[in-house]
This record gives C-alpha cells, structure tokens and sequence, in this order.
C-alpha cells in the first residue's frame, strides 16, 4: 500500500517529443501501472503535445490539469477528468490569441471542462466554446 492517494506527472513539459529515455520510460510504466490514480499537468508525460500519446507509452492519466488554454492533445484525452487552470490570462493573451475560456465562477481558480468542447486554435494551444458534450 502507498502512503498517498494519487502521483502528479509534471516530469516532461509540453515541449516533449520522441519517446521517453531511461530512467524516465521505467518511471511512466510505474506511474501507468495502474497502482494509483495519477494527475498529469498540461500534458500527460509521454505524449505529443499537438498528435497524444504515439509511442502508446504516455500515461493515462485519471485527471488532467491544463494551464492556461488546453493543449491539442487535449482532444485526444478521455481516460477522465479534465480542469482548466487559467484564471490568471491576461487579457492581451486572450484577446490576441482569440481564446474563449470558461467563466470561473466566484473567485475559483480552476474549472472542469466537462459540457465544454475543444477546437484547435494557431500553436499550441485550444479554445474552448460551451454547448458541447464533454470530452471524455
């Protein structure tokens, strides 16, 4: 038995491409092996931030945790819960970059995408328009 209730993958950035080297690929096979939920930050550790998961290596995580705007992996993810952490745009990025982000309600800093649906926008990042179904 572990001592805690969940890992968080934040071990490779969004940059990530290629398949994961030793010691990392051991290390996602143990956090994938099902052992206890895993929360992934932006994109789950071992997938492409623009095509997922390639190598069928990545992790699947319970939760993922986007900042800022969804990635377009993100389209690709539904093995389960999906929030937003993006209350902080600045106004100037939203508007340049022409996101549309959910309301966060009260003074909460994040939010779950479930009832909200991705399209891809320039680079690497999504907006996200309300009315759809939920991603996963």
């Amino acid at each position: 038995a572990f001592p805690f209730a969940c890992a968080v993958d934040a071990i490779f950035g969004f940059s990530f491409k290629g398949q994961p080297r030793p010691p990392f690929d051991s290390i996602l096979a143990q956090l994938g092996s099902g052992r206890l939920p895993v929360l992934s930050v932006d994109v789950p550790s071992g997938w492409d931030v623009d095509r997922g998961d390639l190598t069928g290596t990545g992790l699947q995580p319970a939760a993922l945790i986007s900042l800022t705007a969804p990635k377009k992996c993100a389209v690709l993810y539904t093995s389960g819960r999906h929030f937003l952490g993006g209350r902080f745009v600045p106004p100037g990025i939203v508007e340049k970059f022409g996101l549309r982000l959910p309301p966060y309600p009260g003074t909460r800093q994040v939010v779950e995408l479930g009832g909200w649906a991705h399209s891809c926008l320039v680079g690497n990042s999504c907006l996200v328009t309300p009315g759809s179904p939920p991603l996963g």
